[in-house]
């Protein structure tokens, strides 16, 4: 909507608008001062990020956004002084004129005016508050003039000031209320529970993948999806918790709590309810969440510090493997600088060529025979030796570097398998990882094809893990895109299994050809009863339909003697061997050579 002006006299040329103040729709009159110029149209509009309104940092919120486009008075009105605009206020809208004009004068005199809020001496007066904003650009400064109640508004003002108030608090997708309002109330919140003495717990929730479901299927599902998201959340609120949208994928919770156990528990509940898979148009998608938590008075006393330390949480969750719950500590702040510097580095390591690929064999458990290897990548930082794939991957996956990295290890690896082949090395396949965002590369399979033309390996030596919970955030586009893998004469394996949603319904239709078991499984099958029932499970699953299994993680006898009575196919782990980098790896090739002729 247009700019409403108060009359259309010469002699005035402010504009109304409405304003969040607190959590109160007021309307500002705003006028900008400027010395030095000669005409008003020099500078007709001015934006301003914030403005400090109170001792408490409680700015005028809709100047964050532009929501108060800042207008001209006429210098010549200007210049005839305050008690004009006095005046032309108390005739157009009945303001006590005493009040305005005591205010008015204490906002000149108060060049930095640190008093009371403008909510306040609104309170005070009943009718009209005023905060005097520092000249800091070109000479200007501002008056903004806020007033509750008048006798005569304009018309429609009350329909104005609806529309504009909703726009500036409320998220458009999901109707949410957004961030801006998060931010005003949650500083009335911590006022609140102080005076209980109560904990208040931020809870950032932010959606693991999300970028994939866009990536694969277009930002309208996406949006479709959030939108879903949304009315699971809000089904599952408990009363006195708040729901807000910061933007994209993130969702924050504000709640109260006898116990931070309390508040683990609930966050816990959260992602067990976004496990479950959503229906968006005949799509079954599976999305989870990483949740960071952060307390009051505990890990921070002001709305900021919160938010932060939470978004620090909720990376924290996502350095653990996403899905989880992670609360603040203290030490995430020197991780937080650690991640930046990290990153930077990462970056750096793509052009600078420190990425090595290292192999591991895998062994054919009844003949004990290599019968393939995989190949991991690994980072040698110049100043910090070998870094953890636990620590850069993850990191790689968060700002998509890890879709170059991928690409380059496909072709390192497949290069290097031909090389050892065409030097008369037993012809071994290679499994490589292709990674979420590689898969949802509208460009995967020519690049693909690109490297098997290219590097001249036959197809049947290659073979593609992907993990269980790419797989099923889509199953359809999964399914579609493993297909066109498979018409290169591929192999494609399912890396970690047990660890994401895959059900037999699944498995059947996916043009696989064999089942990693993951080594969390694998590490306790000879003594915890659980996970040897979930490892003879997968094997006896697997061998129903007609799949290889592989177990990974086998580091002892007792481990590959338990797989050898379930009859699982293959092993790797350190009882065979580390991964190695090539010159070491092939020394095992040469051994497996000799034992062969």
């Amino acid at each position: 909507m247009p700019e409403r002006k108060l009359h259309t006299s010469r002699r005035f040329g402010g504009i109304v608008k409405p304003l969040l103040l607190g959590s109160i729709a007021s309307f500002a009159i705003v006028l900008l001062v400027t010395f030095g110029l000669e005409r008003a149209e020099d500078h007709r509009w001015l934006g301003l990020p914030w403005v400090q309104a109170d001792p408490e940092n409680v700015a005028l919120r809709a100047l964050i956004i532009n929501a108060i486009q800042l207008g001209l008075l006429c210098l010549r009105l200007l210049f005839r002084g305050y008690d004009v605009i006095s005046k032309r206020l108390r005739r157009r809208y009945n303001i006590l004129y005493s009040v305005l004009l005591l205010l008015s004068y204490l906002g000149l005199v108060l060049k930095y005016f640190s008093g009371p809020t403008a909510e306040a001496l609104a309170q005070i007066s009943g009718l009209v508050g005023l905060v005097g904003i520092p000249a800091t650009l070109y000479g200007m400064y501002l008056l903004v003039i806020i007033y509750r109640r008048v006798e005569n508004r304009l018309e429609d003002a009350e329909e104005m000031s609806v529309r504009y108030y909703n726009q500036l608090i409320t998220d458009s997708l999901t109707g949410l209320p957004n961030r801006i309002l998060f931010q005003d109330q949650l500083t009335a919140k911590l006022a609140e529970v102080h005076k209980k003495r109560k904990r208040l717990a931020v809870l950032f929730l932010d959606l693991d993948r999300f970028k994939f479901v866009n990536d694969t299927l277009g930002h309208r599902m996406g949006d479709l999806l959030l939108q879903a998201v949304v009315r699971r959340l809000q089904g599952v609120l408990q009363t006195g918790e708040t729901l807000y949208r910061l933007g994209g994928d993130e969702f924050i919770i504000v709640a109260e709590f006898e116990q931070k156990s309390d508040g683990v528990e609930r966050a816990n509940f959260l992602l067990r309810e976004m496990e479950e898979p959503f229906w968006i148009e005949e799509h079954e998608l599976f999305i989870t969440t990483s949740i960071g938590l952060s307390w009051y008075p505990d890990d921070g006393e002001d709305t900021e510090t919160l938010f932060k330390n939470a978004d620090m949480a909720m990376y924290r969750a996502k350095d653990h493997g996403r899905n989880n719950v992670q609360q603040y500590e203290s030490v995430m702040n020197v991780h937080a600088v650690e991640r930046l510097q990290l990153e930077k580095d990462l970056r750096k390591a793509i052009e600078r060529g420190e990425f090595r690929v290292y192999y591991q064999p895998q062994i054919d458990i009844e003949t004990g025979q290599m019968i393939g290897m995989e190949a991991l990548v690994r980072w040698q930082h110049p100043e910090r030796g070998m870094v953890s794939p636990g620590l850069f991957i993850p990191l790689a996956e968060e700002t998509n570097l890890i879709v170059p990295i991928g690409e380059w290890v496909m072709r390192t690896a497949c290069e290097q398998t031909k090389r050892w082949q065409d030097a008369g090395y037993p012809p071994i396949r290679v499994s490589i990882n292709l990674s979420a965002h590689q898969f949802a590369q509208p460009t995967l399979v020519s690049k693909v094809r690109a490297v098997l033309e290219e590097t001249g390996i036959e197809p049947q030596y290659v073979d593609l893990e992907l993990t269980e919970s790419i797989t099923m955030t889509n199953v359809d586009r999964a399914i579609s895109t493993m297909l066109e893998l498979s018409s290169l004469g591929l192999q494609i394996s399912i890396d970690d299994f047990g660890t994401g949603y895959s059900s037999l319904s699944y498995l059947k239709k996916f043009p696989i050809h064999t089942l990693k078991i993951d080594q969390s499984f694998v590490r306790d099958i000879t003594k915890n009863a659980d996970d040897a029932a979930i490892a003879t499970a997968v094997i006896a699953m697997a061998h129903s339909l007609n799949l290889n299994v592989i177990a990974e993680g086998v580091e002892t006898e007792e481990q590959l003697e338990f797989l050898r009575e379930r009859r699982c196919n293959e092993y790797q782990g350190y009882l065979c061997s580390r991964p190695l980098p090539a010159a070491e790896f092939e020394n095992l090739l040469a051994s497996e050579l000799q034992m062969r002729t």
